[in-house]
């Protein structure tokens, strides 16, 4: 079976340019409300960095911590590496640390952090609950756990179902479908984020929904399921079967109105407090 990190080091750099903007906003917002929540954290731990988005983010928002972003991709800390030396100068640059780990095993002692944070991660990890527990325990008395991630819903996005509509009208030979990795999935709701984060050992839990929104338009759209979303599949395609591909989808792409592309997709905040 191939692992969550082999297969996240081969996309890495694909990743950061097509789906790492699209989850950037929500990320923001998860940081928005943890310096409310804990506006004098000095050590955080940014869990499932990948590219760093969120754990670069983490060093403005609070501009005396230590950050620790943990994945258990080489590639996608290879980039977060990259992103970090070219986005700070030396000092701030210093106080951030990437670390290959995992989320299920954090190699860090009890209470060595103020703040554990994490952006649409935990629906990918094999126990969820197990993750939440090892961030209790990371924690110091007082810190909070802040994550945000996918809640369960049918996926009705018109140009996806479009791309879908191509491969069956050529039909085309998707391939035998990729070995499917244990993980915890999407969230059923917030009740039920809460409800685990109690289990978990935390306090002073919340949890609401919301709404990650991000637009695409027909050429952009297509070139993301080429260069990303479908890359495995464009890929596997001879070139002529590519090309037909390609043009099949880009039609019926353009015959969609402009606001089929405004994708829209339920999601969870949740918070809680190590007592």
């Amino acid at each position: 079976m191939t692992t969550m990190a082999e297969r996240y080091d081969r996309a890495a750099t694909r990743y950061e340019r097509w789906w790492a903007p699209v989850l950037a906003a929500s990320g923001r917002r998860l940081l928005d409300d943890l310096t409310a929540l804990a506006p004098g954290a000095s050590r955080i731990l940014d869990v499932g960095t990948g590219t760093g988005a969120l754990a670069l983010e983490a060093l403005s928002c609070w501009p005396a911590a230590e950050v620790v972003g943990l994945d258990g991709s080489a590639g996608m800390l290879a980039i977060a590496e990259r992103a970090a030396t070219a986005r700070f100068d030396l000092p701030t640059r210093a106080r951030i640390r990437l670390v290959t780990g995992l989320a299920e095993q954090l190699p860090f002692p009890d209470q060595t952090f103020d703040l554990v944070v994490s952006s649409f991660v935990l629906q990918l990890v094999p126990n969820r609950l197990r993750v939440l527990r090892e961030a209790h325990r990371v924690l110091r008395p007082g810190g909070w756990c802040g994550y945000v991630t996918w809640l369960e819903a049918a996926d009705t996005f018109a140009p996806q179902a479009a791309f879908d509509e191509a491969i069956e009208e050529l039909g085309l030979d998707e391939g035998e479908a990729a070995e499917m990795l244990p993980r915890s999935g999407d969230v059923a709701s917030p009740a039920a984020a809460a409800a685990q984060l109690r289990r978990a050992g935390f306090r002073s839990v919340r949890a609401r929904a919301d709404w990650l929104e991000y637009r695409w338009d027909a050429t952009s759209y297509l070139e993301f399921l080429e260069a990303y979303d479908e890359w495995d599949l464009f890929e596997s395609l001879r070139p002529a079967e590519r090309t037909r591909l390609r043009e099949t989808v880009a039609a019926k792409l353009r015959r969609l109105p402009a606001e089929a592309f405004a994708w829209r997709a339920p999601i969870v905040y949740a918070f809680g407090r190590r007592g």
